[in-house]
């Protein structure tokens, strides 16, 4: 159980710090998992349930694990209705049909295809045609990101091009040899994380809203995560945190691609940010705190829920969505919805994600038959 050495670390530091052996906390994980089947040593360190202090807000019946997060979302939401969620192109024609404010598609790319001209200000529908783009765009910066893809996989900053030696130019200062650009990565060949069929959308660059940007130092977007879930009840928000892009990454994607990424938990009612926790799942202290005299609240936050809750209704048959809501210098924008979304995050803040407004959504909606544990928390 504790034989891979990151756990054993983990572990070790619970000892120290709690005066817990390593057979007791060996003996609680496996208590643990009797309790709840969809926890194991990795969610005990992960969400802290070694500290019934830090967790008091939450019984170990109410967190998920890993090994439920493509379960939640199979069970509750219908294949036949996710493709805006998988399919960034899809996501954005909906959202511009529906008023929903996404950032500005600049240019478009998708082999052998031809979109109508008041989807993006610029098609490219092949190789070639998106090299010429490239060369010839004037509306620098662009936010460059695969229209399937997860991870934040083939996302780029780019401030320019310039003629002397062919290259697009980060925000980082890499340079990018354009033919490579669209051999090697737009046109790279397709793994778990990306599809090149689904081609590339080059959005607008957005600004953080002023004050998240005084506070972290950072031009990049630090986005709000925003979990709900819906059925003919209403709409109710059960999750929140915030995404913080730290320095030059072009992404606030937390893993060890973006160096120096946090995340922080957020008061659902109030905005408040609380804990910020790094990759490690160690406290930190939030960047930029020195110059805060009371608890940061995130800007505009009855606005961005507001917002997700008027775009959940887009897609009604999605009953659990995650949204990532940019927090901008002109107001919440909305960069995208995701079905399987990431759950370990959003409990590593001492709630668990299972409400009781989750479990009845799970009774009503979810085959128990074919997911154990559904039956075993949930009645």
């Amino acid at each position: 159980m504790l034989k891979q050495r990151p756990m054993l670390d983990k572990a070790l530091r619970v000892a120290r710090l709690s005066g817990k052996s390593l057979i007791r906390q060996a003996i609680e994980i496996i208590r643990l998992r009797h309790r709840n089947p969809t926890l194991g040593a990795t969610d005990y360190y992960r969400f802290q349930l070694h500290d019934p202090e830090y967790t008091a807000s939450s019984r170990p019946e109410d967190y998920l694990g890993w090994r439920a997060e493509q379960q939640l979302a199979l069970t509750l939401n219908p294949r036949t209705a996710v493709t805006p969620a998988w399919d960034k192109l899809t996501f954005t024609v909906i959202a511009q049909a529906f008023d929903l404010p996404v950032p500005k598609l600049i240019a478009l790319y998708r082999s052998r295809t031809h979109a109508a001209a008041h989807v993006a200000e610029a098609i490219a529908d092949s190789p070639d045609a998106l090299a010429k783009w490239l060369r010839t765009n004037t509306r620098w910066p662009v936010f460059a990101k695969p229209s399937y893809s997860q991870q934040s996989l083939g996302c780029f900053h780019l401030t320019g091009y310039q003629t002397d030696g062919d290259v697009l130019v980060t925000r980082r200062g890499e340079k990018l040899p354009v033919e490579r650009f669209v051999s090697d990565i737009v046109e790279a060949p397709n793994g778990p994380f990306y599809q090149r069929e689904m081609g590339y959308l080059f959005q607008e660059v957005l600004r953080p809203h002023e004050q998240i940007a005084r506070l972290t130092g950072s031009q990049s977007i630090s986005c709000a995560r925003v979990v709900l879930i819906q059925d003919a009840a209403g709409v109710e928000v059960v999750a929140t945190i915030w995404k913080i892009a730290t320095g030059q990454n072009d992404s606030d994607q937390m893993g060890a691609r973006y160096v120096g990424n946090l995340l922080g938990g957020v008061d659902p009612t109030s905005g408040r940010v609380g804990p910020v926790i790094n990759y490690q799942g160690l406290i930190v202290e939030l960047p930029g705190a020195a110059q805060l005299t009371e608890a940061f609240v995130l800007p505009d936050w009855e606005e961005a829920l507001a917002l997700c809750r008027r775009a959940a209704a887009v897609f009604p048959l999605m009953r659990i969505q995650h949204w990532d809501v940019a927090l901008t210098d002109r107001g919440p924008c909305l960069l995208e919805v995701n079905d399987i979304g990431a759950i370990a995050g959003l409990q590593c803040f001492g709630r668990g994600l299972l409400t009781d407004r989750m479990r009845a959504l799970l009774r009503s909606h979810a085959d128990s038959a074919k997911v154990p544990w559904i039956r075993r928390l949930c009645g």
